[in-house]
């Protein structure tokens, strides 16, 4: 595995540490507003290590492919919309929040994280692990 797939996997446990923080100590804390503007941070800086280094060097990789040049682009439009939602939600409780609503909308973004993180992680992260191995041989 290459140092940066390592590295974006690290920041999607991470980014579940603190979301499971968030969880357990709550919304209306202090305590859980703080791992929430963490979880916020980290969010935007993962979001640019991948538009940053992931990307382009997927697409370096994936060269005259275009199925795989076609996944990023599908994976790159659908990130576009999910952190969308994700940042409404973190704009949304910035100042706190509890009840059925919060519970609800911490749930769907969960959710969307984690399904997100495992098509990342089994699809486009192994697409470009076979790619990179692809061109070395």
């Amino acid at each position: 595995m290459s140092d940066l797939i390592r590295g974006l996997k690290a920041e999607h446990d991470a980014l579940k540490t603190l979301l499971d923080t968030v969880k357990s100590l709550g919304i209306g804390t202090p305590e859980g507003q703080k791992a929430l503007h963490s979880a916020r941070k980290l969010f935007l800086d993962h979001l640019a290590h991948e538009d940053r280094d992931f990307y382009p060097a997927y697409l370096a990789a994936s060269a005259g492919q275009p199925d795989a040049e076609r996944l990023a682009t599908q994976f790159a439009a659908e990130m576009t919309a999910i952190s969308r939602d994700i940042m409404n939600f973190f704009d949304k409780y910035r100042n706190g929040g509890s009840g059925l609503e919060y519970g609800r909308d911490f749930g769907k973004l969960s959710a969307a994280l984690f399904l997100r993180w495992h098509k990342e992680e089994n699809i486009l992260y192994a697409r470009y692990a076979a790619l990179k191995a692809q061109n070395a041989a």
